[in-house]
């Protein structure tokens, strides 16, 4: 039987091009999401990851259909300005809460549930997706300060995962892209100026990346050609980080 993955927030952008890069490379993957995924070829899970108790049992659902979990990728996430994120003076305790529920907490969550699933596998495998903003600190019209602290709150936590699953065997890695062309960030496209910025902050794809790099590179790192890398953060952002980082030509 093929090895298993679990990818959270399957059905749509990052998640749902990681799924089609798994099962391209001969996974098989559950899909977790609060909606089924259009890919025939998935399993499909339904579950929110800020609700411990369902999540729990579809983790352990998952694991019992797909014989194990060999590989999971925490992709479920939230846009911080649908809800209300902005600048630390101005979002709501509610927006915060919302924001890191989903993209830090959630992920937390995901990975508690499924790691003696993971730890019992022999040569598991964790991917987060973070961004590159939480890399930079974000600047210019990207200042939704709770997503951002979500984001890099995922850096910190891919190490300790690292560490702590070394001696099972269990490697953690972390993605952080740039702006991706996803449902989430359907306003770059809308707004010619954020187009515009973004095109220019990332040089090397012309604009929004297209999420199937991104599922690509997921899939390389639960792979078995990435067995040495592990507590990894990896900028797949199109060149933003160098620019922000002051090393632009």
């Amino acid at each position: 039987m093929p090895s298993h993955a679990v990818v959270t927030g399957g059905a749509s952008g990052i998640g749902a091009a990681t799924c089609a890069a798994l099962l391209d490379a001969g996974w098989a993957v559950t899909s977790l999401d609060l909606r089924p995924s259009a890919d025939g070829r998935a399993r499909s899970a339904v579950a929110d990851v800020t609700d411990a108790a369902g999540l729990a049992d579809a983790i352990a659902d998952a694991a019992a259909e797909g014989r194990g979990i060999q590989a999971l990728v925490c992709a479920a996430g939230v846009s911080g300005s649908a809800l209300g994120d902005g600048p630390v003076d101005t979002v709501s305790a509610a927006a915060f809460d919302a924001v890191v529920g989903v993209n830090l907490r959630g992920a937390f969550l995901t990975v508690g549930a499924a790691w003696p699933h993971l730890a019992a596998a022999g040569g598991a495998a964790v991917v987060t997706v973070s961004s590159v903003l939480g890399l930079t600190g974000g600047g210019g019209p990207f200042r939704s300060h709770a997503y951002i602290t979500a984001k890099g709150g995922l850096l910190s936590f891919t190490k300790a995962l690292a560490a702590y699953g070394r001696p099972a065997g269990v490697r953690a890695n972390c993605v952080a892209p740039g702006v991706v062309r996803t449902p989430f960030a359907q306003r770059v496209s809308d707004d010619p100026a954020l187009l515009a910025y973004v095109t220019a902050k990332q040089p090397l794809t012309g604009g929004p990346i297209d999420p199937g790099d991104i599922g690509g590179l997921i899939a390389f790192l639960v792979g078995p050609d990435s067995r040495a890398i592990t507590g990894q953060t990896i900028a797949a952002d199109g060149g933003w980080r160098l620019d922000a980082e002051g090393w632009r030509e």
